[in-house]
């Protein structure tokens, strides 16, 4: 009798950050600068947002590749000015 083997990832490391899957072709991170999401469409492109001192903003840009979007994504969180910066 053979045993299948589970082809489902629900972790992956991307851009430093650990992902967890919140849905189909759905993924969310968190670290100390923002809340992200990233989600496949049906274009089969990656899209993305992240939440930031309470503003949501959506990524302006998609790829088909997930570790690029991904990589992408976080940089520019993390390079959005901080308003909250003394």
């Amino acid at each position: 009798m053979a045993i299948k083997a589970t082809t489902s990832i629900d972790i992956m490391m991307l851009a430093g950050l650990t992902w967890q899957r919140s849905g189909n072709n759905c993924w969310t991170a968190s670290d100390r600068f923002a809340h992200y999401t990233i989600f496949r469409d049906i274009d089969q492109r990656w899209y993305g947002e992240w939440e930031r001192d309470g503003k949501n903003i959506r990524a302006d840009w998609s790829c088909p590749i997930l570790e690029t979007f991904a990589e992408y994504m976080v940089d520019h969180a993390r390079r959005q000015p901080n308003e909250n910066a003394h």
